[in-house]
């Protein structure tokens, strides 16, 4: 088993994922850059990215297997969590637990940006179970 590096990554050096060819059954208006994860770093048990949600614009009601945790940024947004909605913004930091359905939009003028993360290797062991 190969020890993990540290790193230390700059999002401006990052290419934004999202939109329509993302795989991610999404609404537009929002993209991603994944920070830290496996297939990138070599890294295990974190993937961490940040997001942009444009004014109007939401990420679906959905759920997935693992936990994952928020920390808004900047901008303004509405936070659903098992059907309860609550006012999110700068400093708000949240946690989903493993299963729970959530949603999260765009409430401002400016966009929604947030950092997130989840207790896995890649990206892409986390599945996203939409409600629509």
């Amino acid at each position: 088993m190969t020890t993990p590096k540290p790193a230390i990554v700059d999002q401006a050096d990052l290419d934004w994922q999202g939109g329509a060819d993302s795989g991610l059954a999404v609404g537009s208006g929002i993209r991603w850059k994944l920070l830290i994860d496996g297939d990138r770093l070599g890294s295990s048990g974190l993937v961490t990215g940040i997001a942009e949600v444009l004014p109007g614009a939401g990420l679906e009601r959905h759920h997935h297997d693992p936990a994952e945790t928020y920390y808004i940024v900047s901008g303004q947004g509405q936070m659903e969590i098992e059907g309860s909605t609550t006012a999110v913004g700068p400093g708000s930091a949240i946690y989903v637990p493993p299963g729970a359905r959530h949603a999260i939009s765009c409430t401002g003028v400016d966009p929604l940006v947030f950092v997130f993360s989840f207790p896995r290797d890649r990206f892409d062991q986390i599945v996203y179970h939409f409600d629509h």
